[in-house]
């Protein structure tokens, strides 16, 4: 049953299961197909190899780089490529990491036959924090959230500073590995994570991750890992966010069609019309995405583009791109 596997494979199960709104509503959410059934995501999988596949051709690059963390989503990226037919450069970029990430990085690496070069970013690390510190002596020491999420990016940005050289280096792309869940919950860094070609930003991270991961043969330690974002600012992923991903993943659609119901309603309102009927975890749940999202829309529509008269200049820059240049997979 898809109700069962998905719990399963979220983790939500061994969590205790769902409350009674969560419930409901994944049942809802399932039966509206708004999460993919297993037929729906073989598809989704050819579909995407295919349209990488059509890339790797169209747009005359062949190798795809990126940072092997440890975690579902950089090992399921780098099994798209390496089906699609492209030459996939896996990178262990530790910065004071957990050892045992590292390792399944290099795991996954092995068992999905892509090459593999390490390297350890620390001493770059600690010498950048020293360097920042000349402006702001406190940045190494203060362990407040703020200081260490601004260390955690400075992590971040340095290994896509690596990955973009290396892929210069080897005439290829970087690939990017985020996905659904965490681009509504901001849960990544600017410049430090999002790379060139995203074949998951798509997915859900609490059930069609796992699931493609599963399917691509990435390594079962790896697809069932706790997700951790592995830059140091706090704990697991989850922790972090507040929710569970398969409440965040429920929650995002709830508010979807909450706006389909009354498109200029409040924050406020959504409340109301999502009818927790005594739910206060669920209340609670959607009171957190908000928060989410109200501190990280910015993100999403970087770099921000202010309206002003002479906006018409990016529609021809984009005429010319589609008519002249644009690998035919990626045309409107």
């Amino acid at each position: 049953m898809l109700y069962s596997e998905i719990l399963t494979l979220s983790r939500q199960a061994a969590s205790g299961g769902l409350t009674p709104w969560f419930d409901r509503r994944l049942r809802a959410q399932i039966d509206q197909g708004l999460f993919a059934t297993e037929a729906h995501l073989t598809q989704a999988q050819q579909k995407i190899i295919d349209q990488l596949a059509a890339y790797r051709v169209q747009g005359a690059v062949g190798t795809a780089v990126l940072g092997m963390s440890g975690g579902v989503d950089s090992a399921l990226t780098a099994a798209l490529f390496k089906a699609a037919g492209w030459r996939v450069v896996g990178f262990t970029l530790p910065i004071h990491q957990d050892p045992i990430e590292t390792e399944r990085g290099i795991e996954a690496c092995a068992a999905l036959g892509i090459e593999h070069l390490h390297l350890d970013l620390s001493p770059e690390y600690e010498a950048m924090v020293s360097a920042l510190g000349r402006v702001d002596p406190t940045i190494g020491t203060d362990d407040s959230t703020l200081a260490r999420t601004r260390r955690g990016n400075l992590r971040a940005r340095l290994r896509m500073m690596t990955l973009y050289d290396q892929a210069h280096r080897l005439g290829g792309l970087v690939a990017s590995t985020d996905n659904f869940s965490e681009l509504g919950a901001g849960f990544w860094t600017l410049h430090g994570d999002v790379g060139d070609v995203a074949p998951i930003q798509g997915l859900l991270k609490s059930w069609e991750i796992p699931w493609l991961a599963r399917s691509l043969g990435v390594p079962e330690k790896t697809w069932r890992a706790k997700p951790t974002d592995g830059l140091g600012i706090g704990a697991d992923d989850e922790a972090q966010i507040g929710a569970t991903y398969l409440e965040w993943d429920i929650m995002i659609f709830a508010i979807g069609q909450a706006l389909q119901v009354e498109p200029k309603t409040t924050p406020d309102r959504i409340a109301e019309l999502l009818e927790f009927a005594g739910d206060e975890h669920a209340r609670g749940i959607l009171q957190t995405v908000l928060g989410r999202l109200r501190s990280t829309w910015y993100k999403r529509v970087n770099p921000i583009r202010l309206d002003h008269p002479l906006m018409d200049r990016f529609d021809l820059l984009d005429q010319v791109d589609e008519s002249l240049f644009r690998p035919e997979v990626l045309r409107r």
